[in-house]
């Protein structure tokens, strides 16, 4: 909840002191049509009680499992189901509430009952009515708005790329976070409890992926983007000539360390590590593309040129240092080429191997794309 009062201030409080009001004047009209039609005379400060613990087990459901979030943008469906659920946990809590201090009155239950469903009727007209005041006044933006989910690595390309698409950036998440406060200007966001919030309070647009495999995005986003009706837009790439991070000593017999970190470097979870060896010049390998397999290639040592063919045009690549990596992306037809005897090949893949996942017919290839 501290996301959403960050995100959403005033807002967020709007719709707290409407819950409040709903709940309230629920309960007025719950007790005096019980009172009307049961032929029953209770003073009503014998019930007003159980109304300050329905506001005390409001409070402590918003604070547990904060209904109120996405609230902004919710569709019809979930802001009944979000609006049922609501009532159901402020209901068990007050039922454990009176129950341990045997609190109220004994025909106050069935009034209980017609407030809860009093309830949930008018928050669900009254938040659909007055979201749609905030969108028409006061939170409609003309412009296009996102937020970036990147690495530390693919960061500044992907602002680049966002900007030739119109896209405004107003918040950046990176999979591994430095501790920066902003980059370029624009904030970076803590966790992804924080992309929800600003993605809900201030009513961005779309979420921008750059160079990311599907499942780095978690999953807790892609069920809050579905929720709010608000599209993931993955932009990849073929591929990436990467730098691998190299440490050289000023003393040669120590040589150089070379290194690469997960989330910071890698934009793909790692599930499968080869390594070619013993090999000798001339070799030719490879002839296969990938249908979801995101691979980083490496060559510790040696030279190996890799062919790579996106059915209309080849290029090709040398990795000819340790510190060179090469990153590839599915749909790409490649061969690996040794020249020179005992070059090492490692690869770092997103999948575990699966000979279904292989094209190894160039033909099939050209199809598939």
């Amino acid at each position: 909840m501290r996301e959403e009062f960050s995100r959403g201030r005033m807002i967020f409080v709007s719709f707290v002191v409407i819950d409040f009001i709903c709940l309230v004047s629920s309960n007025m009209l719950a007790y005096r049509l019980y009172m009307d039609y049961s032929g029953v005379r209770y003073r009503y400060s014998q019930y007003s009680p159980v109304i300050f613990i329905m506001l005390a087990a409001y409070i402590i459901a918003l604070a547990a499992f904060n209904p109120l979030r996405c609230v902004l943008r919710r569709r019809k469906r979930a802001e009944i189901l979000e609006c049922l659920r609501s009532v159901l946990y402020s209901f068990v809590l007050l039922t454990l509430i009176l129950f341990l201090t045997k609190t109220g009155a004994v025909y106050s239950r069935m009034i209980v009952f017609l407030a809860y469903f009093f309830y949930f009727v008018s928050i669900v007209l009254t938040h659909t009515a007055w979201k749609y005041l905030l969108k028409k006044h006061f939170v409609r933006r003309e412009k296009a708005t996102a937020i970036l989910m990147s690495t530390d690595a693919f960061v500044n390309e992907g602002l680049k790329e966002a900007g030739k698409s119109n896209v405004t950036v107003e918040g950046i998440y990176l999979l591994k976070d430095r501790k920066q406060e902003e980059i370029c200007g624009i904030p970076v966001m803590p966790d992804v409890n924080t992309v929800i919030a600003s993605i809900c309070w201030d009513y961005i647009k779309t979420v921008y992926i750059y160079g990311l495999d599907r499942h780095m995005i978690p999953d807790k986003l892609v069920a809050a983007c579905r929720e709010m009706h608000v599209p993931i837009q993955l932009v990849d790439f073929k591929y990436r000539i990467v730098d691998v991070k190299t440490v050289t000593n000023e003393d040669p017999k120590y040589g150089s360390l070379s290194f690469l970190e997960g989330k910071r470097d890698i934009p793909f979870p790692i599930r499968r590590v080869y390594w070619i060896t013993e090999t000798e010049a001339s070799l030719h390998r490879g002839f296969h593309a990938h249908k979801l397999n995101c691979q980083l290639l490496f060559c510790p040592y040696g030279v190996i040129d890799i062919i790579l063919d996106d059915g209309k045009e080849k290029i090709m690549v040398r990795l000819d240092r340790p510190e060179k990596g090469l990153l590839l992306m599915p749909g790409l037809w490649r061969e690996m080429i040794w020249q020179k005897s005992g070059s090492v090949l490692c690869v770092l893949a997103s999948e575990y191997y699966d000979p279904d996942e292989y094209i190894r017919d160039y033909d099939e290839f050209v199809a598939f794309r």
